[in-house]
This record gives C-alpha cells, sequence and structure tokens, in this order.
C-alpha cells in the first residue's frame, strides 16, 4: 500500500473499515481537545438554558467551530469571529433602514455580501475574518423577512450576537485552563514523531543485523511531507513566547533539518536491504544515544547542547552515514543554527490581499459561482414559503471550495454529518426528551453526544467537517426551545435543505467555470518533474557542489510542498472521478501508481544531493563524472518531456537513455568502493517505471 492509497476516501467494505479504523484511532492532542468541546457544550448549555438565552444550537455549535488544535490558534479565531460578529451585526443593522421594507435592495445587498465574503476568503490574509462579516451579513438579510415588525428583529440580532459572543469568550477561558493544548508542545511532538521513526529504524537494524528491505508507507508519507504545519506551529508558539521569537531563525533550520531527518531515514529503510558491518553497528549505537539527546533537548525553549569536541566516526553504510549527518545537522541547529538544510532568513511579511487578487479571473468566479448558488436556492426557498430550507443557502457558503472535487467531498461530509446528527436527534426526542424533566438529564443527553462528534471533529481535515455538521444537525433539532419539544419537522427540513444546497452547488460548480482537480493536479505534478529535472543537473564537472547549494535547497522545499499538495488533489481528483468522468483525469489506478513512482523519484533525487553523496561525486574521476552527468541531462530533459505531457494531458514517448546510460555503465564497472553508482541505478530504474 503505498501513501496516497492512505488517504483516498474509503471505497468497498474492507476498504471503508480501514479508512474509518484510520481516521477514528487516537493520537497526541485529539482526546484533550474532544473533552474541552463536550466541556464547554455542557456549560453552554446549562447557562443558555437557565437563563433562556434564544439560539443555543449556534451558541453550542460555535463551540466546535471556535476550538482548534491549541489555545494560540483558538484565541485568535474566537477574537476573528467576535470581530466579524460584531462588524456583520452593526453593517446589517444599518442596512435595515435601507432594505427591511425593500425586498428589491435587500436581494442585491445579500448577493453583495456572498460575492465579497467568498472573494476575501480567498485573497485577504485574515480570510476567515472575511469571510464571516460577509457572510453573516448576507445570513441576516434573508431572515428579515421572516420578522413581524422592526423591534423583533433587531432584538433578535442583538440576542443572536450574545449567544454567539458569549460561548466563543467561554470557549477561549477553557481552551486556556483546561488540558490546555500549546503549539510549542504540538511542535515538540511533531519533531518527536521524526525522532521516533528514526530510532525505531536504527533500532530494527541492530536487532536484525541488516539495513534496507522494508516496505513502510507511514515513513514514506512522512518523508514527502513537507514542514509546513510544522512552520505554522511555530508561528503561533512565537506569538505566545517572546523567547521563541528571538529564536525564530535557527528553530526554521531544526524544523528543516528534522524533515531531512525523515528523508535519510526513509532512504535506510527503502533501500536494498545489506548486512550491517560490526563497526557499523557501534555507530548505530552512538546514533541512538545522540537521538535520545535531542528527544531531551528538543522540547526547552532554550535547549542547551555543547558542540562536538570532534565529529564521530562515519558509517561505512552510505545511508547510515547520511543519517549521522542528519542527525549532526539537527544538532547544530540546537547549537548555532548551522544546519546545512535551511537558510536563516526570516520570513517575509505577508501582503494584504494575495499576489494574484486583482489579476486572477478565478477568484471573482469561484465568488460569482457560490453568489449563484446561495441566491438559487434563497429564492427557491422563499418563492415556497417553506423557511425551514434555510440551511440550503448556508450549504451554498460552506461546501464551496475551489475545485469541483473539494466542494462535492465536503458536501459528502455535510451530508453524512446531517443524517447522523439528526438521526441521533430524532431518537433522543422520541424516546429520550418526553421522559426528562431538569436541565441536568439534558445536560447529561448533549455531553454524551457531543463526545461522539467532537471526537470526530477533533481528527483530521478528511473527517473533522463531518464532526462540526453532525453536531450542529443535532442541536438545531434537540434545541427547540426552553421545555421539551417533540417537534421532528426541523430535522426533516434542514436534512432537506441540505440536499437542496448540496445538489446546487454541484450543479454550478460542474457547469459553470469548472476548476477540476485532475488539471490542477496535473499542473502540479508537472511543477513537481521540472523541480527534480532541474535537481538532476546538479552536480557538474569542474563545478564547486557549494555553488548549487541554495538552488537546491530551493527546489527541495519545493517538492516539499507540491508533494503535499498533490496528496490533496489526489484525493479530490478521486471523488471526481467517482461522479463523473473528466477529460483530463487520472484512473484511479494510474493516480495511485503516479504518485507513489514521483513520491519515491522525489527521495532518491534529493539523496543525490546529500553530503555523502557529493562526496562521493568528488572521488569520482572526471571521465565517470561527465558520464554521469550525461547520463542525468537525459533524464532531466525525459523528465521535462514528462512534464510537459502531464499538462497536456498527453502520454510521453518512451524513456531512451539506452546510449548514455551505456557510456556511463561503461565507466564505472569497475567502481566498487563509492556507493553513488548505485543510486543512480536505482534512479534510472524509477524513471522507467514511471512511464
Amino acid at each position: 500500500m503505498n501513501a496516497t492509497a492512505q488517504v483516498r476516501p474509503p471505497g468497498p467494505a474492507p476498504a471503508w473499515l480501514a479508512w474509518w479504523r484510520r481516521e477514528l484511532r487516537p493520537f497526541p492532542g485529539r482526546l484533550p481537545m474532544a473533552v474541552r468541546m463536550v466541556v464547554v457544550v455542557s456549560l453552554v448549555t446549562m447557562v443558555s438554558m437557565a437563563l433562556q438565552v434564544p439560539y443555543l444550537a449556534f451558541s453550542a455549535f460555535y463551540v466546535f467551530f471556535v476550538t482548534k488544535e491549541n489555545r494560540v490558534l483558538t484565541s485568535f479565531t474566537g477574537v476573528v469571529l467576535i470581530v466579524g460578529v460584531t462588524v456583520a451585526t452593526t453593517v446589517t443593522l444599518l442596512l435595515y433602514n435601507c432594505t427591511f421594507d425593500h425586498p428589491e435592495l435587500r436581494l442585491p445587498a445579500t448577493a453583495g455580501f456572498i460575492l465579497v465574503a467568498m472573494f476575501f476568503a480567498r485573497t485577504f490574509v485574515i480570510g476567515p475574518l472575511g469571510f464571516i462579516i460577509g457572510f453573516l451579513s448576507a445570513l441576516m438579510q434573508t431572515i428579515a423577512e421572516s420578522a413581524p415588525n422592526t423591534d423583533a428583529l433587531v432584538r433578535g440580532q442583538l440576542w443572536l450576537w450574545v449567544a454567539v459572543v458569549y460561548p466563543v469568550v467561554l470557549t477561549v477561558i477553557v481552551n486556556q485552563i483546561l488540558l490546555p493544548a500549546d503549539p510549542w508542545t504540538a511542535l515538540t511532538q511533531s519533531f518527536d514523531l521524526r525522532l521516533n521513526a528514526a530510532t525505531a529504524a536504527v533500532e530494527r537494524i541492530l536487532h536484525a543485523g541488516s539495513a534496507g528491505g522494508q516496505a513502510n508507507p507511514g515513513l514514506l508519507d512522512l518523508a514527502t511531507r513537507g514542514c509546513g504545519i510544522m512552520l505554522g506551529l511555530l508561528n503561533f508558539a512565537e506569538m505566545k513566547d517572546v523567547r521563541l521569537k528571538q529564536r525564530h531563525p535557527f528553530l526554521v533550520e531544526s524544523i528543516a533539518a528534522a524533515g531531512n531527518l525523515a528523508n535519510t531515514t526513509a532512504s535506510l529503510e527503502f533501500r536494498d536491504a545489506v548486512s550491517l558491518p560490526p563497526e557499523d553497528a557501534v555507530c548505530a549505537r552512538g546514533l541512538l544515544a545522540d537521538l535520545a539527546e535531542l528527544k531531551t533537548a528538543l522540547p526547552k525553549a532554550q535547549p542547551i547542547l555543547l558542540p562536538r569536541p570532534s565529529p564521530p566516526p562515519p558509517a561505512a553504510l552510505p545511508q547510515l552515514r547520511e543519517l549521522q549527518f542528519a542527525v549532526e545537522s539537527l544538532r547544530d541547529s540546537l547549537i548555532h543554527g548551522a544546519s546545512d538544510y535551511s537558510s536563516t532568513a526570516a520570513p517575509a511579511r505577508k501582503p494584504l490581499f494575495s499576489t494574484d487578487a486583482f489579476t486572477n479571473p478565478s477568484h471573482v468566479r469561484f465568488a460569482l459561482k457560490v453568489t449563484l448558488a446561495g441566491m438559487i436556492c434563497y429564492l427557491v426557498y422563499s418563492a415556497l414559503a417553506w423557511p425551514g430550507l434555510n440551511t440550503a443557502f448556508i450549504t451554498c457558503c460552506f461546501v464551496a471550495l475551489g475545485t469541483t472535487g473539494a466542494t462535492i467531498y465536503r458536501s459528502w461530509l455535510r451530508i453524512f454529518g446531517c443524517l447522523v446528527g439528526g438521526s441521533l436527534a430524532f431518537l433522543a426526542i422520541l424516546f429520550l426528551i418526553p421522559q426528562m424533566e431538569s436541565i441536568t438529564s439534558l445536560v447529561l443527553l448533549t455531553a454524551a453526544i457531543s463526545s461522539l462528534f467532537a471526537w470526530v471533529a477533533a481528527g483530521s481535515d478528511r473527517i473533522a467537517y463531518a464532526g462540526l455538521q453532525a453536531a450542529f444537525a443535532f442541536y438545531l433539532a434537540l434545541f427547540q426551545g426552553f421545555e421539551p419539544e417533540t417537534n421532528l419537522t426541523t430535522i426533516r427540513d434542514r436534512i432537506i435543505g441540505i440536499l437542496l444546497g448540496t445538489v446546487t452547488s454541484a450543479i454550478v460548480f460542474r457547469f459553470i467555470w469548472p476548476e477540476h482537480a485532475a488539471d490542477d493536479l496535473r499542473r502540479t505534478l508537472g511543477r513537481l518533474l521540472d523541480s527534480m529535472s532541474r535537481l538532476l543537473l546538479m552536480p557538474k564537472p569542474g563545478v564547486p557542489v557549494e555553488a548549487d547549494g541554495h538552488t537546491a535547497l530551493s527546489l527541495h522545499r519545493t517538492l516539499s510542498r507540491d508533494l503535499d499538495t498533490v496528496l490533496v488533489l489526489s484525493e479530490q481528483a478521486t471523488v471526481e472521478n467517482i461522479l463523473f468522468r473528466h477529460a483530463r483525469s487520472f484512473s484511479p489506478a494510474v493516480l495511485a501508481r503516479l504518485t507513489a513512482h514521483i513520491q519515491e523519484l522525489g527521495l532518491i533525487t534529493t539523496a543525490l544531493f546529500r553530503q555523502t553523496k557529493l562526496e562521493e561525486w568528488q572521488r569520482l574521476q572526471p571521465a565517470v563524472q561527465v558520464a554521469e552527468a550525461a547520463l542525468r541531462t537525459e533524464m532531466s530533459n525525459y523528465l521535462k518531456r514528462m512534464a510537459d505531457y502531464v499538462r497536456a494531458g498527453g502520454r510521453p514517448e518512451e524513456c531512451a537513455l539506452e546510449s548514455a546510460l551505456d557510456t556511463w555503465n561503461h565507466a564505472t564497472a569497475q567502481i566498487t568502493d563509492n556507493d553513488r553508482p548505485r543510486l543512480v541505478r536505482r534512479l534510472v530504474g524509477q524513471i522507467r517505471e514511471i512511464v
């Protein structure tokens, strides 16, 4: 099984079970996050029922919406939401003077708010803030017609502000004091994940007496993913601890070195099986001690590590020697930031809008599509005099993502969450609510069901949205007033509204300016192949290897980022394949094979530019260097052609490397004390397999 197969949406029954087991399994931080959600929802239920604060369903839902992986991100989200709902309420109350009795003004105002919300969501530096202001302003305009008079309307809007703001404040406070999730702690756990993978690999080779010959999809996935999440955690940690901001350049280096540690661990595990020499066993035991030292030092905000008086003896096995270098690089970054795998440049300040905000027409087209879908649903349920279907309008705004596949995938999660939450609410209203006589029993029921939804919402991005929607459906059906209710029409209306919004969005995104995940996937794969083709041109005979160091580093970072994107787009393209066949889409089998080969090719390509391989390059005779450079140039040219064909949707010709390969084979026939030819030979085989 490869990494792409791991993240693909579930298929037949065995795949469904494996997918759900993987998505529902515990991981560090998931249980505390779920506990915080349940505690705050229980508190909000007690406060709202005791003080008769209306809109309890919205209050409980926003607890889920605001609670994030760590308390800094939770606080940031809470502040953004409070500012957004305050601005939206103010703007709406002012506009009611013009739009309350004038539907001819209210309709274009609603459409305008949606358009602005979706445009800002894609281009504004704080996209969620722009979305919240625009969306809530539009939503408040749509409910104006149901108010009997302006007094009731204003009171309702102000109570809605209270019902949203007070649970957000309570959520932020609880997240600060109850099982607080600190971004620095989450970052050190990410370091530990990579250190543990390296430790497990070294312990395995010591126990088995041999290295390589392993198949570990989890390690491959870890090695080919970038460090974007870790860098994001660092940014949030620096908001809380000024000492970390002072160490920013060195911590960036530590993160980059940790990513390289995962890469070198994968190279060690995935190489051809070979016995471990006794001298290398000694080096491996030294590595275990170094890894243990790093695990102890990394959680400290100010680690104290002293430079070594002399470097450890190098291992004979090239991949083990490369792992030694990666560990030493990570250790150096904790001393003085001298890692060979990253730059100490400070991050550039982000502009207010994305660079292509006003030049790329896809942003405006996306906003127009969401506006069209939302207004169609609004007009439908207004014409039918069926206000219970207003969830159709909300659905169009919340499920909209960049590509058709992403939008449909989120729609699936929304439908699934709605069905689960509505079903549980139906059973509760039918069997439990009639027996309840106190707030205590209601709180216990809410906490029990919320714990299930919180566990899902605290999971990965693949299922978290389903947990949010299941919670919202349950709360909306259960909390209908301040006394027991047995009205089931809310469940019916919500499900029908979600189905209406989902179908409308799918049709609009399918036929109007469609943005297919397959097209984005082809562009990203082409960029990946281009980056690898440029890496293959280095080093050059007669040119110092240091001359290409910064270029190689930049290309390696681009590779990691694009591999992350490929894994996400492959999920979305698979969804599109299930629903409709796009002319430029990949079949699931081709997609899985292509992504797996590119992952392996990325590891081998970057491995050729590591320190030990550059040392081996420098030991080669000039004639051998020329032969290898010629072979790599042919492979680079082939990858460029492959990139063009992938972007254009065609199929390249067969890989013709025979002439250059024969010359290189002849030049390296007598080499026995250099491991670089073996890696080049693997690269040739991998490139031939990619067709």
